[in-house]
């Protein structure tokens, strides 16, 4: 029977190998430039406007 530890290293190296799909990952993402912050800031804002914030929190 394989020890633990062996198939710990095993997992981590062919993680490391990129042998593995990976979802979700900062590098598989959007690519951040001026325009994606932009975007991002302005819907961070609306949020802030909605007032849904201090409707959950019972505001």
């Amino acid at each position: 029977m394989t020890e633990a530890g062996m198939v710990m290293d095993r997992f981590m190296e062919r993680l490391g190998n990129n042998e593995f799909a990976k979802e979700n990952q900062p590098n598989d993402g959007p690519e951040i430039s001026l325009d994606f912050i932009d975007e991002q800031l302005q819907l961070y804002s609306e949020l802030l406007k909605s007032g849904i914030i201090e409707a959950a929190l019972g505001e």
